[in-house]
């Protein structure tokens, strides 16, 4: 089946931010001005986050699946996913220390200790298992190691390579269903169930390029994907379902996907260009929000501008302002890098293999 462009994943990629942004918007909120924004500072988190997950496992299959077993495209891949990771993160993990430096109060008290610096930098899993420099950073240490685990089905001998990820989910589920335990951070990590987050996204994009599905039922999993994470929320406050925060978004967010796709597989949808756009920065504004929302509210709060506006005014005008920093930033700093850094490879590519020769 040929690639074609999901436009109703793309309006997802556009819709989730604002739900994560919702949420940490609601706890600062509470933290700043007792203002408890939608009722949703009583809930831990959004679950938006394994929505992104699923998504990232959905992505690599469906974008990459005709290059699986070629190992010649192993080294395109991880480039591709080192670019679009770690130099927007770079610079804004140093743009937030060079914040610290200038006003310590922003510290939780670890961010520049050596191995925190270490690991934050590489987005690998701390020993002491605390958050990256720049918090939201958590959810890529577990995206970069998903990653690396993908690149296992590039090699040409598949089958083993997925002999191994299967063994590998298998033990993931057992430890995720308490089978087993091992008091271990890094047995924590690698068998993190975030893990069978992306696998449900693999499928789903198995599911798609392989099975036509009856639109009827992709709307419904859609709708019932979409009803489940409220139900979810409340269940985290009073449980009355014997299921994970995790797993209950991440399954919910699954079925999202999976009728999304469907309904994208077999139909010519459209969406106006701005989501379009917003799904195309989702990145620089998951990583860029939470940084100028600490910076907006301590603002806020000495100018003393929420007594002016009230609590839903200034929730909005804190949304507003992450969204449209997050937007600025995907467009003038993580578009022109990641232009810059492959166009830099071009040239030297090309002066290697082209080299120009000097007249005398």
């Amino acid at each position: 089946m040929r690639r074609k462009k999901l436009e109703l994943i793309q309006f997802s990629r556009a819709l989730v931010p604002f739900l994560v942004m919702l949420f940490h918007l609601s706890g600062t909120m509470m933290a700043y001005f007792d203002y408890n924004l939608l009722g949703f500072s009583f809930i831990p988190i959004s679950g938006g986050v394994n929505y992104f997950f699923a998504l990232s496992g959905f992505m690599m299959y469906y974008i990459y699946r005709e290059s699986l077993g070629q190992t010649h495209q192993l080294r395109s891949f991880l480039f591709n996913r080192f670019i679009r990771i770690y130099p927007l993160y770079w610079l804004l993990t140093c743009l937030f220390l060079f914040v610290l430096f200038l006003n310590p109060d922003f510290s939780v008290g670890h961010e520049t200790d050596m191995d925190t610096l270490i690991t934050s930098f590489l987005l690998v899993q701390s020993p002491r298992e605390l958050e990256p420099v720049l918090n939201v950073a958590w959810s890529l240490v577990h995206t970069v190691f998903f990653y690396l685990v993908f690149s296992l089905l590039f090699f040409s001998k598949v089958n083993i390579s997925r002999v191994i990820i299967t063994i590998w989910a298998l033990l993931t589920l057992a430890f995720a269903l308490d089978y087993l335990y091992i008091d271990h951070y890094l047995i924590r990590f690698f068998f993190n169930q975030y893990n069978l987050i992306f696998l449900a996204g693999i499928f789903c994009a198995y599911c798609i390029t392989h099975f036509k599905m009856n639109i009827k039922v992709s709307i419904l999993m859609i709708i019932i994907g979409g009803l489940g994470f409220p139900v979810i929320w409340l269940n985290s406050i009073h449980p009355f379902i014997p299921i994970s925060f995790d797993m209950g978004t991440g399954f919910a967010s699954a079925l999202i996907i999976l009728g999304l796709g469907s309904v994208d597989m077999q139909k010519d949808m459209k969406i106006p260009r701005l989501f379009n756009y917003i799904g195309n920065a989702a990145f620089s504004i998951y990583l860029s929000h939470n940084f100028a929302l600490d910076l907006l509210s301590e603002l806020i709060s000495q100018l003393s501008i929420y007594d002016y506006l009230g609590g839903w005014l200034t929730s909005m005008l804190l949304l507003i302002c992450m969204l449209s920093i997050g937007c600025l930033v995907h467009s003038f700093i993580e578009k022109p890098l990641i232009h810059l850094i492959r166009k830099g490879l071009v040239e030297k590519r090309n002066s290697l293999f082209n080299p120009v020769k000097k007249t005398v």
